[in-house]
């Protein structure tokens, strides 16, 4: 995964304006966001990243970037081989 793939995935699934949302942007602060969004962003992290992450540790997330390394960390050769 690489920063502008996962912006771009953000972006699509608020369905806003392309370089609106940053790595420093506070996710519950992103246009549209919604419980139904919050839904999709976890079906869009499994389906498109391959990764299953929890409600409670996206809503422990603040900003894009704090989402970006939990999904990073859940890409570890390390984890993926469990």
């Amino acid at each position: 995964m690489n920063a502008p793939q996962f912006l771009a995935a953000l972006h699509e699934l608020f369905d806003v304006t392309a370089g609106s949302i940053h790595k420093e942007t506070v996710l519950q602060d992103i246009a549209g966001w919604s419980s139904m969004t919050f839904i999709g962003l976890i079906a869009m992290l499994d389906e498109d990243f391959g990764v299953r992450i929890s409600p409670g540790t996206i809503l422990r997330c603040h900003t894009v970037e704090d989402l970006m390394d939990e999904v990073a960390a859940e890409l570890t050769p390390t984890k993926m081989a469990a």
